[in-house]
Formats: C-alpha cells, sequence, structure tokens
C-alpha cells in the first residue's frame, strides 16, 4: 500500500520502510498509521534525519511576528 492510500487509516500490524522515504511527511504518515508501537514493524535501518525537520519559513515568519506581537502588548 502506498503512502498516500494509508493516510486517514489505522492498522496493525504496519511493516514500514523509513530508508526509502522522500521528505519528512512520509516518515510521519507511515508511522503514525500504527495503533500501538508493537504494532510497528520497521524493517530495516534507516538514518534519524528522516524524522527531522527544520521549521519552514512560514512557520519561522509567524513564530517572529508573533513573537513581536507579544512584546508590544
Amino acid at each position: 500500500m502506498t503512502v498516500h492510500k494509508a493516510q486517514g487509516q489505522s492498522m496493525d500490524p504496519v511493516m514500514v520502510d523509513l530508508s526509502q522515504c522522500r521528505g519528512t511527511e512520509e516518515p510521519y504518515t507511515m508511522i503514525s498509521r500504527a495503533r500501538s508501537l508493537a504494532g510497528l514493524i520497521i524493517i530495516r535501518p534507516f538514518k534519524a534525519s528522516k524524522l527531522r525537520c527544520p521549521p519552514s519559513e512560514e512557520y519561522r515568519l509567524e513564530r517572529d511576528r508573533l513573537n513581536k506581537l507579544t512584546q508590544v502588548t
């Protein structure tokens, strides 16, 4: 089953291959389909960087805007 087809579903067990993921959204979607940690099977090692993602530019801009608002009020 593809990552996109699995969105919105919960399954047990879930077998994932994180080494072939693109971006950071796919690993999150794959892992979060499992109902429990016991139902999650990671079939091969992967780099931890697959799960890390820097904040988007939009997020940073909004965070800065909100911080400025709190300083003014």
